[in-house]
């Protein structure tokens, strides 16, 4: 299988959609708006949770959110409306068993915040202009309910989100793979603070999924590969000496690190059909230098 992946305080705010504006009003529960990107502290509103990894697709897109509320009640529930049709992501934390309208579609993109903390991300199209009403967040773990859901809203002609996920690579990073089940060691210190590109685990009983990247300008390409079975490099990929390695629990593995120069455009990124006994090795991972 292979995955595919490319402000406003007022009553209204405005997003940039392809061949127009969407205008977003009538927002309730003290709903902000802002840009989605890294580092950017708005998976709530006036909020302190710092956004560490999104879809890639994503990236630039207008969020909307509302403040945390009170964490023994559930996260609030809330509506905005739009002008025309468009696309919107339902970001949801994984916090206890949360009731999700059957309107939403589940889908394998991930967004990653604060210590550790991560959400599913489902997505429905809007096929006229209307109101969107976002759901409570009822999910409960011990005394604390899940901070509220979040929309993410872009035009309906932009590439759905994927499981592909857009990360910096950094010290004790979780995001070896998007769904943040191993974390980094040790890697080459020319990479620390580089965008690092990821996907979901997948079955291990499968080759990690192949998948591309869209690069806005050349770059260099350094490709992270478990050391496990003969994965298959595809020709022009350089290993180099350097490695990079990291954790699952207390178990630790290493992988081989090879490099390949882009130019800007979509850089494609092979799958790990390497296997030991009936597991294949993780997705690779990608680290991107521009030049």
């Amino acid at each position: 299988m292979k995955i595919f992946g490319i402000l406003g305080i007022a009553a209204a705010a405005v997003l940039a959609a392809d061949a127009a504006d969407v205008t977003i009003s009538g927002m309730t529960g003290n709903a902000q708006t802002d840009t989605l990107k890294l580092y950017a502290k708005n998976r709530t509103a006036k909020g302190n949770f710092t956004i560490a990894a999104m879809p890639a697709a994503l990236v630039g897109e207008t969020i909307v959110s509302v403040p945390r509320g009170q964490s023994a009640q559930p996260g609030t529930a809330y509506s905005v409306t739009i002008d025309q049709p468009a696309r919107v992501y339902l970001l949801v934390q994984n916090r206890g068993k949360v009731t999700i309208p059957e309107d939403w579609k589940k889908t394998n993109a991930v967004v990653a915040w604060g210590d550790g903390f991560s959400d599913t991300v489902y997505v429905k199209d809007l096929d006229a202009p209307g109101t969107i009403e976002v759901p409570a967040h009822n999910g409960k773990q011990g005394s604390t309910y899940g901070i509220p859901n979040a929309l993410v809203i872009t035009a309906k002609e932009k590439p759905a989100a994927s499981g592909v996920t857009e990360s910096r690579l950094m010290p004790k990073s979780r995001l070896r793979t998007a769904d943040a089940r191993f974390t980094f060691v040790k890697f080459p210190d020319s990479l620390k603070g580089q965008p690092c590109f990821s996907i979901p685990r997948g079955a291990q009983n499968q080759p990690g999924a192949a998948y591309s990247i869209t690069l806005k300008k050349p770059a260099k390409l350094y490709l992270l590969v478990q050391e496990r079975g003969n994965a298959a490099i595809p020709e022009g990929w350089t290993k180099i000496d350097e490695k990079c390695s990291w954790k699952n629990n207390s178990e630790t593995y290493t992988d081989s690190i090879y490099t390949k120069d882009f130019p800007a455009g979509v850089a494609e990124i092979p799958a790990h059909n390497g296997k030991l006994g009936n597991s294949f090795g993780i997705p690779n991972a990608v680290v991107v230098r521009y030049k």
